[in-house]
């Protein structure tokens, strides 16, 4: 007994050291995008780009992942999950160190969406590993571990970056998160070498026989590109505003970790009140708060104003993702869960590719404009949410129960 008793303890602390290696390369990840997120709209306007060319630059990484996250699978199944992740953190490290040194439009355009290319192979093979590593009943555990290097990363990224760029230089920030990412690229050994088989179905043919048989999803994944329209607009021109009214470098990343931090206790209170009540109930006020805080943000005059409602906002519109994953999960047949998360994910990458890109179009008549895009488009999310039906549950389907609506254990 002894000797399997053992076994299942090295089994046991192996497992848990592997979920801390893929957070670890979570954090690694996102803490170097969220270094350069403060200041890479200042460094495009002290180079001279119009608001148009900013907008432009700052959503081309999105759309490249939007198409990188769909072919990820292709990628995994040639060269197999960990030199796929490996690639997307050697080549982020390549573009960011080159960024600075870039004096061509075209060429920020390329380093971008070569960025986004590379980068975009990343996160499908993560959060597959980390589904892989744990047993059905403990997936929902590993994957809270898993979030929490999240919101450490949202917290410390955007901050490191300010204080770099207030007290270094520009481009210290690109060169830090460079560094970053190569130091990061370790924590990939713990990913497997496995390749996944391609799909034996036609991913065009699995789409269109999800959207037949639950065709509410693209209700949902339209809410998530309204939701990422409105953030990405709130974080590519906050910079630009609040430099205006005075706002250092430093500050402004404090402005986005405030944020971050009250989008963490937002989701706590959500996970601890998941039992009385589902963030479904909260979806739209969250989307009303999410429009008015990103609205607003041109008439605050300062830092603690522009700190304040944007981590209201924050706090508040935590219900939105929450509740939407849930429900594309309930809404996915079985068999096509990966389908609908691809869209899920495709559809948030395009919101932080159309906002940047829209406002910056809108900005050139002023700054104010491109912040008030967000209410015909939280009008929009509204009137989606206002024609919604109930959700049918599939999960519940097949276990010959029928859901009308998306059940509150899910959102533990």
């Amino acid at each position: 007994m002894r000797p399997a008793s053992g076994r299942a303890i090295v089994v046991a602390v192996s497992a848990a050291l592997r979920l801390h290696a893929f957070g670890l390369a979570a954090l690694g990840a996102l803490t170097s995008i969220l270094m350069i997120t403060p200041v890479l709209p200042l460094d495009l306007d002290r180079r001279g780009l119009p608001p148009l060319h900013v907008g432009g630059v700052v959503g081309a990484m999105s759309l490249a992942l939007v198409i990188t996250e769909l072919l990820a699978l292709a990628a995994t199944s040639r060269i197999g999950r960990r030199w796929a992740a490996a690639i997307a953190f050697g080549g982020s490290a390549v573009m960011l160190a080159w960024f600075p040194h870039i004096s061509s439009l075209g060429i920020l355009y390329l380093n971008r969406l070569t960025f986004g290319a590379v980068r975009g192979l990343l996160w499908p093979v993560l959060f597959a590993e980390v589904a892989d590593a744990a047993s059905p009943e403990r997936r929902a555990g590993a994957f809270a571990v898993f979030w929490l290097y999240f919101g450490v990363g949202q917290l410390i990224g955007p901050a490191l970056g300010g204080w770099l760029a207030d007290h270094v230089s520009l481009a210290a920030p690109f060169y830090g998160a460079a560094a970053l990412s190569v130091l990061t690229l370790p924590a990939t050994l713990a990913i497997r070498s496995h390749r996944d088989a391609p799909d034996a179905g036609n991913p065009v043919a699995a789409l269109r026989d999800l959207l037949r048989r639950s065709p509410a999803v693209s209700r949902s994944w339209a809410l998530t590109a309204c939701n990422t329209i409105a953030f990405s607009v709130y974080a590519t021109f906050l910079p630009l505003h609040a430099a205006s009214r005075g706002v250092s470098a430093q500050a402004i990343g404090l402005i986005y970790t405030g944020a971050a931090l009250a989008f963490i206790a937002g989701q706590e209170v959500l996970r601890r009140t998941a039992r009385r009540r589902s963030a479904e109930r909260f979806v739209a006020p969250a989307f009303i708060a999410r429009g008015i805080g990103v609205a607003v943000t041109p008439f605050l005059p300062s830092f603690w104003p522009l700190l304040l409602v944007n981590a209201g906002a924050a706090a508040l519109g935590a219900a939105i993702p929450n509740a939407l994953s849930t429900r594309i999960a309930a809404q996915a047949p079985p068999g096509l869960l990966v389908a609908a998360m691809g869209g899920f994910n495709a559809a948030a990458d395009l919101g932080f590719f159309v906002g940047p890109a829209a406002g910056g179009a809108l900005a050139g008549a002023g700054l104010v404009w491109a912040f008030l895009m967000v209410l015909p488009v939280t009008a929009a999310a509204l009137a989606l949410l206002l024609t919604d039906q109930p959700v049918r549950d599939h999960r519940r389907e097949e276990q010959g129960e029928v859901g009308h609506g998306v059940p509150e254990e899910a959102d533990r």
